[in-house]
């Protein structure tokens, strides 16, 4: 089993499942709840395998096997970003019908979010009057996501994320031997734990900044600048060295958010990690950084905007500089 897979096998979702399952208590509707694409995605799939499995997901007999292999006809899985009213007539049709390979069939929905409303409805009679073994094993970003109706007939599993050691064993596992080196200025292992730390507890997160090549360098040129703007004068000076990154702004704009939201939260218990955060630490004040944080998310609505970028980055360093200026410790 995978480090991911492992640590997914712990979690109070996949837990309360197998236990629902081994007990007899299976419940017709589970809903998987978290912002994290990849858990949610895995979740879905390993609660179904619990669900489906004689043993509650032994990973040995046939049925896990097929499953394994993604041969067994009693399992849908959809990961369908924008299911419509025809997908889901598609899955309520074919509920009615009895499985071919056991008394239990799963259908595995993973982004719930991506439903509209009136999908949800069409797929909210089935839910209020299940066929006979059946199951659904659903996942949403969030509770809000979904329709109260639906959200009343499922059992919720909120998944609270992972840890950053946890997050580092499954960098370590799946990131390339040959990441890092002089190119980036880090080693494989610096990288790996920027990007656990980094990834606030989401393994999509993670896995995707220690994949970017940019991830390591742009941090430390962000908390450098933000270290180094004293003055009006010194911030003209800093905005420059960020002039190659303005035409990326979601990408900054994210790094800007990451490098202070480290300060307000973890910075302290990680600091030893990122030597560039400890110049930052007596420079911002608790205000300061919580205000800054809120210039960064006014920032990102002016980017979806499609406002100019390069005036997106100016007004918002700007910004950050003034409230330091007025929230002095």
């Amino acid at each position: 089993m995978s480090a991911f897979s492992d640590i997914l096998s712990k979690s109070l979702p996949y837990r309360t499942a197998r236990e629902d399952k081994l007990k007899g208590r299976l419940n017709h509707c589970y809903l998987v709840l978290t912002e994290d694409d990849d858990a949610r995605k895995e979740l879905c799939r390993m609660i179904a395998k619990v669900a489906l499995c004689p043993h509650g997901g032994c990973g040995k007999c046939p049925v896990c096997e097929k499953i394994d292999d993604g041969a067994y006809v009693a399992l849908s899985v959809t990961d369908k970003e924008d299911m419509t009213v025809a997908d889901v007539e598609e899955i309520v049709e074919d509920s009615f019908f009895t499985s071919f390979d056991g008394d239990l069939k799963a259908y595995v929905v993973t982004n719930m979010q991506g439903m509209k409303v009136q999908a949800q409805n069409k797929f909210l009679k089935t839910l209020e009057e299940p066929s006979d073994g059946v199951v659904f094993i659903l996942g949403a970003t969030s509770p809000g996501a979904v329709l109260d109706t639906i959200l009343s007939r499922c059992k919720k599993l909120p998944f609270e994320g992972f840890g950053t050691e946890e997050l580092r064993s499954v960098l370590e596992e799946e990131v390339p031997t040959d990441v890092g080196g002089q190119e980036s200025g880090l080693s494989r292992g610096d990288i790996i734990n920027r990007a656990a730390v980094c990834a606030f507890g989401s393994c999509t997160r993670a896995r995707a900044l220690a994949a970017d090549g940019e991830f390591a360098r742009l941090f430390s040129v962000v908390a450098d600048v933000l270290a180094k703007m004293t003055s009006t004068k010194k911030l003209d000076e800093q905005l420059a060295r960020l002039a190659p990154d303005k035409n990326n702004i979601g990408k900054l704009l994210d790094m800007t958010e990451t490098v202070l939201t480290l300060l307000l939260g973890t910075a302290e218990a990680d600091g030893a990690a990122f030597g560039v955060l400890n110049e930052l630490k007596g420079a911002f004040s608790t205000a300061a950084l919580v205000n800054s944080i809120g210039l960064v998310t006014e920032a990102k609505k002016m980017a979806e905007r499609n406002c100019n970028p390069l005036s997106v980055a100016d007004e918002l360093f700007m910004g950050i500089l003034e409230v330091k200026y007025l929230c002095r410790r």
